[in-house]
């Protein structure tokens, strides 16, 4: 009876965390303020401010600055956005069962559409799915091709001081594997893994991104997989490695992600021949036809870890009502993370659409 009981009640809970609920994500935040970070602003007038000001690590979020200076790049013609790339380069990037099937999606829509011949694909289909799909390998591949030096000052040049250095996260992953080579540990055993994770620990953030990047060069050189295959992620990576990594992600402030939402709103900020480039890879959601008929205009992106969820979006509505939205949430764990997941496309859309009905709860987070 005592099993039967357990078993009823881990099906309903994970029934109740498939179901999007609007309101459970305010609740999260007023019960957990010190793990949440919130910032809504509607026609230049703040609705709620969370902790804006508080780091926190950003996941996929973070390509909002990769596809800026892609966009500008393209706009001044040191890429061409044009450009065929083979999927043999973007696959030296991909990892298996790392991004939730993003990169497979984005392959089968771009086969759909008729964007990839010749197992090639443009460099803006490359931008556009590392936004629309959140690829993984796409990311690495345009790290590699842009420069990550020139994002991280291009981050500085958008006077964002509290942004810290982007890096290759995916490349990160194989960290563990790097330290059992220098240490001449064994990753399966479990008292060596222990030594890794608290090697892991003990490194400096620094040290930590400059092993990424000697990573991320190893992959780009991978031209017949034999490094991933020595690596065998799969066999060792564990959700210890998993939260190590999530609390390196590189740091920002939903005040600051806010600064660049609300200039991408106003539509003015970039110059035509830079926005020409980054509006439609921004505004991806844009392809929805709910989108279009609610919105002139939807544009940003989201993330996620086992632990970590986060999410920058703007919008104009059809009355020319404009709304900026930055949520972080970090130290989330199992149900937390599957019902703030799947609550969160509910809750931005609550927002746009019935902020007056939502304004009380809003003051309360103040």
């Amino acid at each position: 009876m005592i099993i039967l009981t357990v078993i009823i009640s881990v099906l309903w809970l994970i029934s109740w965390s498939k179901k999007p609920d609007a309101d459970y994500v305010l609740k999260f935040i007023a019960k957990n303020p010190q793990r949440s970070s919130l910032i809504i602003i509607k026609n230049g007038k703040s609705l709620a401010n969370v902790n804006a000001n508080e780091r926190k690590p950003l996941a996929s979020t973070v390509k909002i600055m990769i596809a800026i200076e892609f966009s500008q790049q393209a706009a001044n013609g040191s890429i061409n956005p044009d450009e065929k790339v083979h999927l043999d380069d973007l696959a030296r990037f991909y990892v298996s069962h790392t991004d939730g099937g993003a990169h497979e999606k984005w392959l089968i829509e771009m086969e759909k559409h008729g964007f990839l011949q010749d197992r090639s694909v443009s460099l803006m289909n490359i931008a556009k799915g590392m936004m629309s799909h959140s690829s993984n390998a796409n990311t690495e591949y345009l790290m590699m091709r842009i420069g990550l030096e020139n994002i991280n000052k291009n981050v500085n040049k958008l006077e964002l001081p509290q942004h810290e250095k982007l890096f290759p996260f995916v490349s990160a992953l194989f960290i563990p594997y790097e330290v059992e080579l220098n240490k001449g540990l064994d990753i399966t055993n479990k008292q060596d893994t222990k030594k890794i994770l608290a090697h892991i620990q003990e490194m400096s953030q620094e040290a930590y991104i400059n092993e990424a990047i000697k990573i991320h060069q190893k992959l780009s050189q991978d031209v017949n997989g034999e490094y991933k295959e020595c690596v065998n992620i799969r066999e060792w990576y564990n959700s210890e490695f998993d939260k190590i990594n999530s609390k390196r992600f590189t740091h920002s402030t939903t005040s600051e992600y806010i600064s660049i939402l609300e200039q991408m709103n106003k539509g003015s900020y970039f110059p035509s021949h830079v926005w020409a480039y980054l509006q439609p890879i921004i505004e991806w959601p844009m392809k929805f036809e709910n989108n279009q008929a609610r919105f002139k205009h939807v544009g940003g992106k989201g993330g996620s870890t086992a632990s970590i969820l986060t999410y920058a979006f703007y919008a104009e509505d059809k009355e020319g009502n404009k709304m900026e939205l930055a949520a972080f949430f970090n130290d989330i764990e199992g149900y937390e993370t599957m019902k703030l997941s799947n609550s969160s496309s509910a809750f931005q859309l609550a927002m746009f659409t019935e902020g007056a009905k939502w304004k009380k709860k809003l003051q309360q987070l103040h």
